[in-house]
């Protein structure tokens, strides 16, 4: 890729690239994309997989959850360790530990052996979706990162959304074991790719000598981090509550089948992909604050809607799905701008933001589906009534970060 310099690169500092090309987009993509892949598309294998243990369900359901429990902390790791020993060894090494923990569920002799596959697939998933953000923002600076970021989540998208369908055929026509076996073919063609092809920016002495604790002090005193995260958390938030709310929803109050809410949850896909393309777009144009902005105000016209409907006892697919759509477009549209302001805003340690930011929205959307999981009563409001606070008060934020000054700029280390 040739280099041009750009008003985000500092003096004395290589340049960014003009741009990912889509070659070096497809492989962020397939990197940040294995944790939510490998998530989605062993649920269909969950029944299988009690049957051949012959364990409770409670007990086969630990290998679904134990990969959500696993992945949160895991975000913290990755960051600092990439400040300190470059973005690529690290991701490789978190590439690796995937495909061994793949390797151990597609031989899993024990339900015990299969829970401790999964664990070891979080753990190295999640370098994929902490380091590629880092890198993105090494590579092409705040405004370019947005637009990359924006491009990667287009390409994302479509993995997860297809993985139950996949893991579905694979369990109905080959067993549950053959979901492993393609997802290690996957993983391998992945760690080549990524060593053969991987950039590594230098990692600047200023990185080199900070410690964790000292990266993590200085991302947690950057106010406009915490208001980028904030946002970042909330654009989350709307999400997991309808994710939350909306099986329980459609199965056991509208009492539609699971398959019609799978066919419904293709308008969301298609919206979060249309706000990122719209990012992807004008984010370099327009700034991040004010995409933010736009974003967060156009959630909030369309997050009242469902209320409006929920109100009126308007209970029906559409009343839910449709406004929803627009809103992931709303979200699409700032949660790039949202999670690269956010590592933008410690450049000095820019990994340990980008695994601090990951962290806080996995713990806000586990927060809200507990909360739902508490408040269901047999109508739509908890679930509304979550989606419209997360949106008003993503527009108050976005508000306030507007008219927030600029971090001053740390002082190198003694």
């Amino acid at each position: 890729m040739s280099r041009v310099a750009t008003p985000d690169a500092a003096p004395g500092e290589p340049a960014a690239p003009e741009g990912p090309t889509r070659a070096l987009i497809l492989l962020f993509a397939a990197v940040s994309a294995l944790g939510p892949f490998t998530m989605q598309i062993f649920v269909p294998a969950l029944p299988m997989v009690q049957r051949e243990f012959d364990v409770s369900t409670g007990s086969a359901q630990l290998t679904f959850s134990v990969f959500v429990f696993v992945l949160g902390p895991s975000l913290l790791l990755y960051g600092p360790l990439s400040d300190r020993f470059g973005r690529r060894p690290v991701l490789v090494a978190g590439l690796v530990v995937f495909t061994l923990g793949t390797l151990l569920c597609w031989l899993a002799p024990t339900l015990g052996v299969l829970v401790a596959g999964r664990a070891l697939q979080a753990m190295g998933s999640a370098a994929g979706l902490v380091i590629t953000r880092a890198l993105m923002s090494d590579l092409y600076g705040p405004r370019g990162m947005a637009a990359a970021l924006s491009y990667t989540t287009m390409a994302m998208v479509v993995p997860p959304m297809l993985a139950p369908i996949i893991g579905g055929v694979l369990v109905d026509t080959l067993g549950w074991r053959w979901i492993f076996a393609v997802m290690l073919a996957a993983a391998v063609a992945t760690l080549v790719f990524c060593v053969r092809y991987l950039p590594e920016p230098p990692v600047p002495a200023s990185r080199r000598q900070l410690g964790v604790v000292e990266k993590f002090r200085r991302v947690l005193s950057r106010p406009r981090f915490h208001l980028f995260t904030l946002q970042a958390m909330l654009i989350a938030g709307m999400f997991y509550g309808f994710m939350a709310g909306s099986p329980y929803l459609m199965v056991n109050v509208l009492d539609r089948p699971a398959t019609e809410f799978g066919l419904y949850f293709l308008f969301l896909a298609a919206g979060y992909i249309v706000g990122n393309y719209l990012s992807g777009r004008l984010s370099g144009r327009i700034g991040l604050d004010r995409m933010i902005l736009i974003g967060a105000a156009l959630a909030l016209s369309v997050a009242w809607i469902p209320v409006l409907f929920t109100a009126v006892g308007w209970w029906v697919p559409l009343a839910f799905f449709a406004p929803m759509a627009l809103l992931t477009v709303a979200n699409g549209m700032a949660m790039p701008s949202a999670q690269t302001g956010a590592i933008s805003a410690v450049p000095e340690a820019s990994g340990t933001a980008s695994s601090s930011t990951g962290f806080m929205q996995q713990a806000a959307g586990a927060c809200i589906v507990q909360l739902l999981g508490w408040w269901q009563n047999d109508t739509p409001w908890p679930m509304v009534t979550v989606i419209f606070g997360c949106a008003f008060a993503a527009m108050i934020a976005s508000v306030v970060l507007s008219r927030w000054p600029a971090d001053r700029p740390a002082s190198p280390p003694a």
